[in-house]
This record gives structure tokens, C-alpha cells and sequence, in this order.
């Protein structure tokens, strides 16, 4: 890893001693240092400090790798990474890594690989308070939306909601925001989480509309094809939402700025994403039936049977966490997406002890609106089952979205 190294060393030269014999070479270790990427502008995620220092949801995940990688804050160098410039700086080796808002796409996979994801978020609107002909984007027709070089933002609105909507790019989100001030643009479109923290600056003057409309998984962009230093920082992530440092981080970060943030998501290349079907033979047939069971409630969106083979403890966060993730009952969506359908299936069960197990299900849509497929993507689901008392529980859950 660049920078990442003990093995940069500085000798200082022979010295000669006082009976004029040479002495070894006195060498000292540089200690081990970052250059990372991240955005400057983008308050709640990462905004540049007076002190040099970056601070935000973004700053603190970067900081806290680079801590799980061996360097301590006082040796990172940040490095702005504007929206267009991410994958040139991640390629020319510029920057070690990029923590910058950096949406998981296929596009950008052929070009980079990514760590995590650390994040979901979603694609919104921001608008003048006193907007009230802007709610969704189809309401775009003949307004002008500003967006970051680089961004992919803008398109999607035209291309799927909007196709006479007229696009202005900035370098940054900050020169669009103040496109929005002044009346030059109508709308400003990216990530909710990133519009709320504009907003918050702004109280009374901006608004976030609140109809969120695509799903964006957000990544730490490692250079193409460099596994190890993607494995060593996907760990980390596991590690901070495991530790509570995740959490931790949305409520200092993110959390004041009255946006709701989703749960952390399962990192991508996680190995309980491997679960194999397995002898259904050899598993406890009372497991298997629950797990069953779990899926056919599902399904039927019987939540009050669902609720019964869950663990009393963690029912609202899984309950939490189905909603969030059920686009049908999303009320920030349009009223065509009611008719969707879905379909969990069991694709996996793994017993790990006689009162422990896993297991994996795929949901997939139907009859969803073509504006709407990049929302709908199927989704994995990683569930941990518990056996107290000689019955079967779900006691959490986990989300992911499968990329086309």
C-alpha cells in the first residue's frame, strides 16, 4: 500500500568514534502514512476544517480505517476527490483510497474496485422552501436541476422521470447550492443524505423534497484489481459497524441533520454472503421449518405472523429494517409502485451449533415501473436464527442490494 509502509527508513550516515573505528548506521523508521481522498464540500459527510482537517460521516469512516490500517490521524494527507476526479486519482495512484460519497455501480467497477459498501442512500431533490410545484421528479419538466461534474444525478432524472428537464453541472455541489440561492436553477439533485446536510445549513431557505427514487450503495474506491488492499479495508468497515463506532458516527455526523439514515448494510464480500444450500437432512428439521415459515409470511406480508418467530427483543429493529427495505411500503415513492410484488425465497441455511444459524434469501420484484428498476434491485437477505427453549427465533437481520 502506498505510503502504508515500515519499511521507508532514513539513514542519517556513518558517524566515526572517538578510537576511529565506523559505528552502524543509525536509521530511523518513518512512521506509516495515507493520502486519502474525500470531498471538501459536503457537510454532515466531509467538510474541510480551518485546520486542514476534514469532518463528517465520511472523514470519521476514513479516519477509523486508516486506524485499522496502522496510521494515526496526524499521518493521513487529504486529498480533495471532486466527483470527476475519483477514478483518475485512484488510478494514477494519487490517492491510497477514496472516501468521497462514491456510489457502487457497474460502470465504475469496470474502472475501479470498492470496498464496503458503508452506506445506503438515496437520490433526492433540493428545492427553496418556498417551492411548491417541485415534490418528484417528474415535476422537472421544464425546470432546471444542477448537479456535480461527474455525477450521474442529473441523467437519471431526464433519462427516467423528466425528459425535458434541462441540466447545468458544476465543479461542486456547494456552486450548485448557490445556483439554488440565487434562483439561477430550480433544483439541485444527488444523494439525501448529502442534500440534508445542505439544508441544515440553510434553515428555512432550502428543503429536502423527500421522494427519494434510486437506492445508491456507497463504496470505498480502492485502485482496479487491488484485492488485498480492498479485503483490509472491507474489514475494517465490518469492524466499525460492529464496534458501535458506525453508529456512532450517523448521530454525531449525519443524525442532527434530521435526515434518517438507513441500517448499515452487509459489506459485499462478506463470507456469510457464501452460504450453500447445504443437506437440509442434517439440519435440525425444526430450523428448517421456521425458517420457512419466516419466508412464507414474508410473502404473504402476514407481519403478524412474521412477528411471532422473531425475537421479542429485536422486533422493532427488524421490523425497521423490512420496511426500509420493502419499497412497496416506502411513502416517499409514487402511487404507482403499490402494485409491485415480491418474492422471498430460502437460499441458504447453515446450522453452526445446535442453538445457532444462518441463513440467506433473494427477494425479488415484479410489475415494477421501468423508472423505478434501479430502487427495485433484488435484495439478499442475511438472517441469524436463535434456539431458546427448544423453539427457533430471528433474531437479526440483514440487507443488500444485488447488482444487475
Amino acid at each position: 500500500m502506498k505510503g502504508v509502509s515500515l519499511a521507508g527508513v532514513v539513514a542519517v550516515g556513518l558517524t566515526v568514534a572517538a578510537c576511529g573505528e565506523e559505528t552502524e548506521p543509525v536509521v530511523r523508521q518513518q512512521p506509516p502514512s495515507l493520502t486519502i481522498g474525500i470531498k471538501f464540500d459536503q457537510p454532515g459527510m466531509s467538510v474541510m476544517g480551518p485546520d486542514g482537517v476534514p469532518r463528517g460521516f465520511d472523514a470519521d469512516t476514513a479516519t477509523y480505517i486508516a486506524g485499522r490500517l496502522g496510521v494515526t490521524p496526524e499521518h493521513i494527507v487529504w486529498k480533495e476527490a471532486r466527483s470527476d476526479e475519483r477514478e483518475r486519482l485512484l488510478n494514477s495512484g494519487e490517492v491510497d483510497f477514496v472516501v468521497a460519497s462514491y456510489s457502487i455501480t457497474a460502470g465504475r467497477q469496470q474502472q475501479v474496485s470498492f470496498a464496503g459498501p458503508y452506506l445506503v442512500a438515496g437520490q433526492d431533490l433540493l428545492v427553496r422552501q418556498s417551492e411548491r410545484e417541485i415534490e418528484r421528479p417528474e415535476d422537472l419538466n421544464g425546470r432546471t436541476v444542477c448537479t456535480a461534474e461527474g455525477s450521474s444525478s442529473a441523467d437519471k432524472i431526464r433519462k427516467d422521470f423528466a425528459a425535458r428537464a434541462a441540466l447545468v453541472t458544476r465543479d461542486t455541489y456547494v456552486q450548485c447550492v448557490g445556483d439554488l440561492l440565487t434562483g439561477t436553477v430550480d433544483a439541485v439533485s444527488t444523494d439525501d443524505v448529502i442534500l440534508a446536510g445542505y439544508a441544515a445549513q440553510h434553515p428555512g431557505t432550502l428543503r429536502v423534497v423527500g421522494h427519494r427514487f434510486t437506492r445508491e450503495r456507497y463504496g470505498v474506491g480502492v485502485r482496479k484489481g487491488d484485492i488485498d488492499k480492498q479485503a483490509r479495508i472491507t474489514r475494517a468497515i465490518r469492524m466499525m459497524i460492529d464496534d458501535g463506532s458506525w453508529r456512532r458516527a450517523v448521530d454525531a455526523n449525519i443524525s442532527p441533520s434530521g435526515h434518517r439514515t438507513l441500517p448499515p448494510p452487509p459489506v459485499f464480500n462478506a463470507p456469510d454472503k457464501e452460504i450453500a444450500p447445504g443437506d437440509l437432512t442434517q439440519l435440525d428439521p425444526e430450523l428448517v421449518r421456521i425458517t420457512e415459515a419466516i419466508a412464507a409470511t414474508f410473502n404473504a406480508q402476514d407481519w403478524e405472523g412474521f412477528q411471532q418467530l422473531v425475537c421479542p427483543e429485536t422486533a422493532r429493529d427488524i421490523d425497521d429494517l423490512v420496511i426500509q427495505y420493502t419499497p412497496q411500503y416506502d411513502r416517499t415513492l409514487g402511487p404507482e409502485v403499490r402494485s409491485a410484488g415480491f418474492t422471498k425465497t430460502i437460499t441458504g441455511i447453515t446450522q453452526t451449533s445446535p442453538n445457532s444459524a444462518t441463513y440467506l434469501a433473494h427477494e425479488s420484484f415484479s410489475n415494477i415501473p421501468e423508472k423505478y428498476r434501479h430502487y427495485f434491485r433484488d435484495i439478499d437477505y442475511t438472517g441469524t436464527m436463535v434456539r431458546r427453549d427448544g423453539e427457533w427465533r430471528l433474531c437479526s437481520i440483514a440487507a443488500d442490494f444485488v447488482e444487475p
